[in-house]
This record gives C-alpha cells, sequence and structure tokens, in this order.
C-alpha cells in the first residue's frame, strides 16, 4: 500500500532534481549503511545493486532473487525517513508487463524512485523501443499508483564503452533526450567521462542528470557549475568496505588485532548510535 507520507518522500526526491544545485547519492549495502548515510546528513538514499549483492554473498548482475532484493529494500526503507531510490537493474525483467509488477512490489517495499538501465550482459545496449517501453509503463504505475516517484533512466552507453568517442556521445544523448521524451524524470549516464563530455551530455539532454563518482572527473563544484543535478556514488562505498573487511581478516587470521583492539568505534558507542531512541 502506497501511504501519504510515501507520497511526501517521492514530492521530496523529485525536488531535489529539480533544484539549481546538485546533490550527492551514497550507495547504500545494507540496512545499516543506510541508516549511517541518513544520520551523517544526506537527503536522500540510493540502493547498490552490487553492494547488496555482495553482501549477500553474490556477485553483481541480478544474480540474487528478486524476492531477496525486495526483502531488503523493505527493511531499508523501515528505517529511513528519508527518501529512498533502487537500483532496479533492467527490471529483473525483458517484458514490459513483469517490469511494471516487479516495481509496484519495490514501491510497495517503500522506494519512491528507480534506476532502470539498458545494458545487456553481453556488452551490447537494449534496443531503444524496448527501453523506452520499460520507461512507459513505470511511467503509467506512477498513474495507477497516485505517486509521482522518480525514473532515472540510465544508459550504460559509456559504462560499457559500446562505441568510439564521437559515437558514444551521440548515442548517449540520443537515448537520453528519447528516455526524457517517454517520462523519465533523470537521465543516468555512468562511466568514467571526462570534463568536456560531461559538459556536452548536460547541454545537449532536456533533463536533470546524474552521474556517478569516478577517477576521471570528480571535482563537485565543477559539477555542479556544468549542471549536474544527481552524483551518485554506485558501489564505490561498498567496496570499501568490503576491501577493508578482508584486509582485516586476513590480518585477524594471522594474529594481527592492532586495527581490531583499537578502533574507536566501541561496543558502547556502536548501540548508541543504532539506537531506536
Amino acid at each position: 500500500m502506497i501511504t501519504e507520507e510515501q507520497k511526501k518522500k517521492a514530492h521530496i526526491f523529485q525536488n531535489l532534481h529539480n533544484r539549481n544545485k546538485m546533490f550527492v547519492l551514497p550507495g547504500a549495502w545494507s540496512v545499516g549503511s543506510a541508516y549511517i548515510f541518513e544520520k551523517c546528513g544526506f537527503e536522500a538514499v540510493g540502493t547498490s545493486s552490487a553492494g547488496i549483492a555482495y553482501n549477500l554473498g553474490y556477485s553483481d548482475g541480478e544474480e540474487i532473487s528478486f524476492d531477496d532484493y525486495v526483502w531488503v529494500v523493505g527493511k531499508i526503507a523501515n528505517r529511513l525517513s528519508i527518501p529512498l531510490s533502487v537500483d532496479f537493474e533492467r527490471g529483473y525483467s525483458e517484458n514490459p508487463l513483469e517490469v511494471k509488477e516487479n516495481a509496484k512490489r519495490l514501491l510497495y517495499a517503500g522506494a519512491v524512485g528507480f534506476n532502470i538501465e539498458d545494458g545487456l550482459a553481453d556488452g551490447t545496449l537494449s534496443p531503444l523501443n524496448e527501453q523506452l517501453a520499460k520507461i512507459k509503463v513505470l511511467t503509467e504505475l506512477k498513474r495507477d499508483l497516485d505517486i509521482d516517484f522518480v525514473i532515472n533512466a540510465r544508459t550504460c552507453t559509456y559504462w560499457l564503452n559500446v562505441a568510439d568517442e564521437k559515437t558514444k556521445l551521440q548515442i548517449a544523448i540520443e537515448r537520453g533526450n528519447a528516455f526524457a521524451e517517454a517520462g523519465a524524470d533523470c537521465i543516468f549516464i555512468p562511466g568514467a567521462i571526462e570534463e568536456k563530455t560531461v559538459e556536452q551530455l548536460a547541454k545537449n539532454i532536456n533533463a536533470p542528470l546524474n552521474i556517478i563518482l569516478n577517477g576521471k572527473f570528480n571535482d563537485f563544484n565543477k559539477l555542479e557549475k556544468i549542471g549536474i543535478r544527481r552524483l551518485s556514488g554506485g558501489s564505490s562505498l561498498a567496496r570499501y568496505i568490503i576491501d577493508e573487511t578482508i584486509q582485516q581478516a586476513k590480518a585477524f587470521g594471522k594474529g594481527d588485532v592492532k586495527k581490531l583492539l583499537n578502533t574507536n568505534f566501541s561496543y558502547a558507542r556502536a548501540n548508541e548510535y543504532f539506537s531506536l531512541l
């Protein structure tokens, strides 16, 4: 059931995309990580599909069951008081009607936004008409359930490096504008993209633009000035924490416990931090 509180969160999340400034969206991989992000002052939280998969012991790419994903999303949403956006991957189906039903389940679990992507496992992009059909059923779902959730339409043009630089730019702009015309509220173009390319994308796509944190161009002030409205952390925080856990697990096994015993985050402090009070 869609609540009035959830509708308010959806409205808040929509407004974040339409301000004349950029907001940063961290990628949660667990209930605890999402709760930390809220306590750290973020205005909204996104799920990292990769991070959640890793947290459940799987690799990324729709390898976890959709039931498990809905369960995790519900647990995260119930612990937050700020908007939650969900990495929907390809909708867990290539059938638009099934995508619509899957999205409905995630909305009932508490989501107020979706990333829907066009990248296929073979490194190519979904046919444009098929991707537009998915976006259109999501716009229908807004009307069906009377909730203005955010459709963040992702093209993996740069993520999958599908062509030369000139062609990638043309494809990304073409798809971005087609997605927006079909009803997408924001266009997501992840990948390691240089500043000049980001400028061209922002200039030529008629919708708020979302990019992912990357090593080529990550100056927050310049990104905002160019016109980026949403900067996603993706799985970066999850991978950082998992890598640190791996290193400390190896050290623990060898009897090197210096870092574990000298953490400032004591048992008492942890209980206080996550207290419901």
